[in-house]
């Protein structure tokens, strides 16, 4: 089993690869900014009940509220730092990494599947600036 650390950022990285930016953005407010669910479902035009779904996902993988604030806090510049890797065209998207043309269903699942080495290299390297910054 994943580390806290290691479960929300693949979590988060997988998101921004798939150009999912406004998840990230309601997490980071809901955890970080400590905006409601309803804030962050009008400024994004979701659900609170949505918002309130990624932020648990989140604290499930952090296994605590407040260790999932901290990750979140700490890898958020990181993350936002990437590159996504998927290009939204219509109805259509497009993996970068591949090429391969994909229904917004199979988003994460493809790159999961297809791109599970370019998931691994991008946390590995955002655990590794994490370890560096913290102090001794």
């Amino acid at each position: 089993m994943e580390d806290a650390v290691t479960a929300v950022t693949r979590y988060l990285v997988i998101k921004r690869l798939a150009g999912d930016t406004i998840t990230i953005l309601a997490i980071k407010e809901y955890l970080v900014d400590g905006l409601s669910p309803s804030t962050i479902g009008h400024k994004y035009r979701i659900s609170k009940f949505r918002v309130r779904g990624y932020v648990q996902r989140v604290i499930d993988k952090a296994r605590s509220h407040y260790i999932a604030s901290s990750i979140v806090k700490a890898v958020f510049p990181y993350i936002m730092s990437i590159d996504p890797a998927i290009l939204r065209v219509g109805e259509r998207y497009i993996c970068l990494l591949c090429d391969a043309q994909l229904r917004a269903t199979q988003v994460e699942q493809h790159l999961k599947r297809k791109h599970k080495d370019v998931i691994n290299q991008i946390v590995h390297q955002i655990i590794n600036k994490l370890r560096k910054e913290k102090p001794s």
